[in-house]
């Protein structure tokens, strides 16, 4: 029975507000409360399991959405948030099984629809990414995210004037919010990149990011200033050794997904993906009160999570969260014995490719090039700082050197991490898994170099970037040119 639904209403509407300012923050706190209040409303569920996922605990969303079903079944909106939660979580075929559930009780729900066609593209199954996308011909009035999956496809085919039909079809719907015209301008700007017409792509990308909240960049200092060798000595290690953890540490768009897909190629490699619960952890509580119990409790939890995740044959588990410098200290302590690679690309390349990309609410720093700029510098000061006060073993990883010859960097990254080569380390873009980043795309090919200083075809855009890059843009970017 609820105790009090009108006090449960206000923290919603509250909870609501934060979400649309991307406080996740607040808005689940104002939830979490909404919920104590009035545990069975699937109002109150469905926007907290929104709130969980957006803020990297799509597990516990999982949990949370399939009581908001529960309690409002034939409600498709429900069940595609749930396929995202079992998405992050790597339950791809219980994400199809919601989205089938969902376009059984209304074929047409376009948003389930567009998640079913990306669903198949991250798993590189474009044919049956076909197949969706025939069932919804015969749609009359197809939702603007139709219009959005079929220019995602077309691209993926190569088919850039079909996908750039589809996009101005999407952005002169009449029911296409603001969020679809954002979406469907990223898109946009890749197709003209596609096509070459590179004013024409940054003007694109340049209005879709405008459309969305700037977010705050890595304070380099504060991280430094905490996590001294005096801090670090006095935090207790975990006594469970392993050697199963990698990280994987880059800006994004730096190399990371190729490079834990090739070393995913390997038979004992798996990867989790961006699994956030190191970050988790580092928020729960201060480092400083943490004690022995503590760091064994938590090292149990992630290793329980990677058996839930990829099982307990692999020898060698990666994972590349976004951030992932936020942490490494605390990770050292942890999983003392764990890898490290650190994926290193132009900065420029990487700092456009971000900006170029379509993060939602993950990357708030990549809407703006001078703030990506900032993160870049950021990142590499955090980085410097790791490198000379941890013990953990980082391997620097240039994604140029990858690039340019891929068997030998491929050899060394095995070795990194403590295992014979194996040839199918460089046949990882035969693989038929998903892929749910930004790059499963890309990861589908071999190894190519046409995005290497791609930079050039949008230098006279790029000013801001530059100012804040300073010293490493000279010294890695325009000396090359």
């Amino acid at each position: 029975m609820a105790k009090n639904t009108r006090k449960a209403a206000e923290y919603l509407a509250k909870g609501i507000k934060a979400i649309n300012a991307e406080n996740f923050g607040v808005a689940k706190m104002m939830l979490v409360k909404a919920n104590e209040l009035d545990k069975n409303n699937p109002d109150i569920l469905l926007r907290l399991g929104q709130v969980l996922i957006a803020s990297g605990f799509a597990r516990d969303a999982v949990e949370v959405l399939q009581r908001c079903v529960k309690r409002k079944p034939n409600f498709p909106d429900s069940l595609l948030l749930l396929s995202q939660a079992l998405m992050e979580g790597n339950r791809i075929d219980e994400m199809h099984a919601a989205l089938d559930k969902a376009l059984a009780w209304d074929p047409t729900h376009g948003a389930c629809l567009h998640a079913k066609v990306t669903g198949y593209m991250n798993a590189g199954e474009l044919e049956l990414a076909s197949e969706v996308l025939d069932r919804a011909k015969d749609i009359d009035q197809p939702h603007p995210l139709i219009y959005m999956s079929r220019a995602k496809l077309a691209r993926a085919q190569k088919n850039y004037s079909a996908g750039i039909d589809a996009i101005n079809q999407l952005l002169e719907h009449p029911k296409a919010f603001e969020r679809h015209k954002r979406s469907a301008r990223f898109e946009l700007g890749h197709l003209y990149d596609a096509l070459g017409e590179y004013d024409k792509a940054f003007e694109a990308f340049k209005i879709a990011n405008a459309g969305h909240i700037q977010g705050k960049v890595l304070h380099a200092e504060s991280m430094i200033s905490m996590w001294t060798p005096e801090m670090l000595k006095a935090l207790p290690v975990s006594s469970i050794e392993t050697e199963r953890v990698v990280f994987i540490v880059g800006m994004p768009r730096s190399g990371t997904t190729l490079t834990e897909q090739i070393l995913a190629g390997h038979p004992q490699v798996a990867g989790i993906g961006e699994c956030s619960l190191t970050g988790q952890m580092l928020r729960r509580r201060s480092p400083t009160s943490l004690t022995s119990e503590d760091m064994d409790s938590y090292a149990k939890e992630y290793l329980d999570l990677i058996d839930q995740r990829v099982g307990p044959e692999p020898t060698r588990v990666i994972d590349k969260h976004i951030g992932a410098e936020r942490t490494l200290g605390f990770n050292s302590r942890l999983f003392p014995r764990a890898k490290v690679i650190h994926c290193l690309r132009d900065p420029v390349d990487s700092c456009l490719s971000s900006y170029f990309q379509n993060f939602g609410v993950n990357v708030p720093y990549s809407r703006d090039l001078a703030q990506l700029g900032k993160q870049y510098v950021a990142h590499r000061r955090v980085m410097d700082h790791w490198y000379e006060v941890l013990d953990l073993e980082i391997m620097q990883s240039s994604y140029e050197e990858l690039v340019d010859d891929a068997e030998p960097r491929a050899r060394a990254l095995v070795k990194h991490v403590g295992l014979a080569f194996d040839e199918g380390c460089l046949k990882f873009h035969e693989s038929r898994g998903h892929i749910a980043t930004a790059s499963s795309v890309q990861v589908r090919q071999p190894i190519y170099k046409t995005s290497r200083q791609r930079w050039l075809n949008y230098k006279k855009h790029l000013g801001p970037l530059f100012d804040e890059l300073g010293e490493y843009a000279q010294q890695d970017s325009l000396a090359d040119t």
